[in-house]
């Protein structure tokens, strides 16, 4: 991380010394989101006309989508009906679409705002249906109520998708799930507010988790450390079991013959990036931070530390959910704050002004010479 800096720095003193004048014109986070998405390559991920929540879609890193047939569909080419009775079980949205005494093509259509490896499922009714996704074919069967079945995982590129569905005769279809693990998000305090003035502490922010930067800070020395066991659970038992791994407070949480989540209750007194150890077993499992930011761990069959850097907190409540599966265990969880002073970064990164000049509002030629840095880095999520 330290050589990255010390490139960056360089490079960057190269292009702001070359810069041209700019204009004045006051820029808000929405210029920032669009310099950001461009920089990157993202725009893939944007329909034709983006509007703001598109832009916040990528940057938050969200991958889990619902896509309701009704919205979908073909309408001009697919022989369906809309319906919205519930003799066939409950269903969401305004309505579901019905199929004819024949098989019945439906061709959801849609745009993908990030990709990578998704699992689709689908709340169907009737057995044999026909699903084409990026070319593969896969025959999925449900009951003669609506039933949520998974379609299988597929890799999918960012953009329009298209999903070809053949119902079976008076089949019928609610909706489509997309599911995949967010990607770290990339926000300011606070959330994006594309209509607020931009300011360097948001390009700072921002900058500083593109870069990873909060590992270089040093550790706060006061631990949180939460003991798994401590926690009222329903699901899971406590044990010592020493072959398994030593625990910490000499018990731990293990699952049973089913999956468990854990959560992990977190108060603040302020926010933050903090370093996450977590002792556990078991593969796979499943850490979600605050309901947004997700990671998957495949950990050995013996409880063991595992440390993931530089994750934002908010302050006040925090919840952090540990899934693990059927034999997997879960014995700690620590916290160690990051000493991070936003206010630094910029010197971290160079982008102070010389001496003797004072640092102004952000100008579209630093947004130039930032999306020329940061495009020739070529950072990846």
């Amino acid at each position: 991380t330290m050589k990255m800096i010390i490139r960056f720095f360089l490079v960057l003193t190269f292009l702001l010394s070359s810069a041209l004048p700019g204009y004045t014109a006051e820029l808000t986070q929405r210029d920032w989101m669009i310099t950001l998405i461009d920089a990157f390559g993202w725009s893939y991920g944007l329909p034709d006309e983006p509007q703001d929540p598109d832009y916040i879609n990528i940057l938050t890193g969200n991958r889990t989508f619902r896509l309701e047939a009704e919205d979908v569909y073909a309408q001009d080419e697919d022989n369906v009906s809309l319906m919205s009775f519930r003799n066939f079980g409950s269903y969401s949205g305004r309505s579901w679409l019905h199929g004819t005494r024949e098989p019945t093509a439906v061709h959801l259509r849609f745009n993908l705002p990030i990709g990578g490896e998704y699992q689709i499922q689908a709340h169907l009714r009737q057995a044999g249906h026909q699903f084409s996704v990026n070319g593969v074919m896969k025959t999925i069967d449900a009951k003669p109520k609506f039933t949520t079945v998974t379609v299988g995982r597929f890799q999918l590129q960012p953009g329009a998708q298209e999903v070809i569905v053949t119902l079976p005769a008076n089949g019928s279809i609610d909706y489509i799930s997309l599911t995949a693990p967010n990607l770290a998000a990339i926000t300011p305090d606070g959330g994006w507010q594309p209509d607020e003035p931009l300011t360097w502490e948001t390009i700072q922010t921002t900058m500083l988790q593109l870069l990873s930067l909060a590992e270089v800070f040093p550790k706060d020395p006061a631990l949180l450390i939460i003991e798994a066991e401590d926690l009222a659970q329903t699901e899971a038992q406590v044990v010592s079991i020493p072959h398994l791994g030593q625990p910490s407070g000499g018990k731990w949480l293990r699952s049973g013959p089913q999956s468990v989540e854990v959560k992990f209750p977190v108060k603040l007194t302020t926010g933050g990036y903090y370093d996450l150890s977590l002792r556990v077993m078991g593969k796979p499992i499943s850490i979600t931070i605050n309901d947004h930011q997700e990671i998957i761990l495949e950990a050995k069959p013996y409880l063991d530390d595992y440390t993931f850097k530089g994750l934002s907190f908010v302050p006040g409540d925090n919840n952090i959910a540990v899934t693990f599966p059927p034999g997997g265990g879960v014995d700690k969880l620590t916290l160690t704050a990051r000493q991070v002073d936003i206010t630094s970064v910029s010197t971290l990164l160079g982008l102070e002004p010389p001496p003797g000049q004072q640092k102004g509002k952000p100008e579209a030629r630093d947004l130039d010479t930032l999306a020329s840095l940061l495009a020739a880095f070529g950072i990846k999520r």
